[in-house]
């Protein structure tokens, strides 16, 4: 009996023990359910404040972005307004140089003209040159351009009306024997006095006295043709 009872009595605190821990098994599940819950819950709510953030942070970023667009498209389209500007400012600069350049070029042209020519208002046709064949002699007009003694009763040229054509030496030689009694009879002749006494082209003109000038018979100073002192004195 004192067997049994001892064995009884150990079963029953075995049985108690067992049931303490299944009670503490049972408040730690407990707790632990109730932890994991709070975390869940915490996690949760982060994670919506997470989400959340993302959420205002992707619409904000679109909202720079698309005014970042706009920013550009406005700089893009200054951009276009500069160039178009710069474009007309150049195309106005470059019109103004050429004008000026024309102008500069139409100056050159009339000292040109001036330096080579002379000094008159007015200029005659320039008539073509005359074949190696035969060249053009013209007749006197009705008026001639001298100096001193010949503008009464000087140089008189041939008063034929008519052009005559003649063998090109002998045409050359009758014209240049004509330039040259003229230019030593007026003491001195510019080429347009030259030209309209005579009744020669400006570019018959410019040949004689060109030649004439080779042959060392004429001399030029300031726009005038003079006979040389040596070809005077070797015709004397």
């Amino acid at each position: 009996m004192a067997l049994k009872n001892l064995w009884e009595q150990e079963r029953s605190q075995r049985l108690q023990i067992t049931a303490e821990r299944r009670q503490k098994v049972n408040q730690w599940k407990q707790l632990t359910q109730q932890e994991l819950q709070l975390q869940a819950d915490v996690l949760h709510q982060e994670l919506s404040s997470f989400v959340t953030s993302l959420d205002n942070n992707r619409k904000l970023q679109q909202q720079q972005f698309q005014q970042e667009i706009v920013e550009r498209q406005l700089e893009i389209l200054q951009i276009k307004t500069d160039v178009s500007q710069r474009q007309q400012e150049y195309r106005q600069q470059r019109s103004v140089k050429a004008q000026a350049l024309f102008q500069n070029l139409q100056n050159f042209r009339e000292i040109l003209h001036n330096s080579v020519w002379g000094d008159y208002s007015t200029e005659q046709p320039v008539s073509p040159t005359p074949s190696k064949e035969e060249k053009s002699v013209v007749t006197v007009p009705k008026w001639s351009i001298s100096r001193s003694a010949i503008k009464a009763n000087g140089f008189r040229p041939s008063a034929n009306a008519m052009t005559k054509k003649v063998p090109a030496l002998n045409a050359d030689n009758t014209i240049k024997s004509k330039v040259q009694q003229y230019i030593q009879q007026a003491e001195g002749a510019t080429l347009i006095e030259i030209e309209e006494v005579i009744g020669l082209s400006r570019v018959q003109t410019i040949d004689i006295l060109r030649s004439l000038i080779k042959q060392g018979v004429l001399e030029q100073r300031d726009r005038q043709y003079f006979i040389r002192q040596q070809a005077i004195s070797g015709q004397t």
